[in-house]
């Protein structure tokens, strides 16, 4: 199991989805921690690396919630849309 931290803009956007998102991204949450770093696994929770340390999970099918891998542990950074997802990467 891994260690998952908030970020602050986690929290923000977390705060403003709809109540039932917020109940699937608390399960997600678990489930990613439990399944993190067996591949094999995390393939149904909808878990992809996106670049050298971020991936996402699929909380439904707009949103995702993005994480940035740190020294052992998750950032749960932030929940995006797809679009919002491609404008981010292009800007790093």
């Amino acid at each position: 199991m891994i260690r998952i931290d908030f970020g602050h803009r986690f929290l923000r956007s977390l705060r403003k989805i709809k109540p039932d998102l917020t109940a699937a991204a608390e399960k997600r949450l678990a489930q990613v921690a439990e399944e993190f770093g067996r591949p094999h696994v995390h393939g149904g929770i909808g878990l992809r690396k996106l670049g050298e340390k971020s991936y996402e999970a699929r909380l439904d099918l707009h949103y995702r919630i993005i994480f940035i891998h740190r020294e052992g542990r998750l950032e749960a950074f932030d929940i995006m849309t797809h679009e919002e997802i491609r404008q981010w990467l292009r800007s790093k």
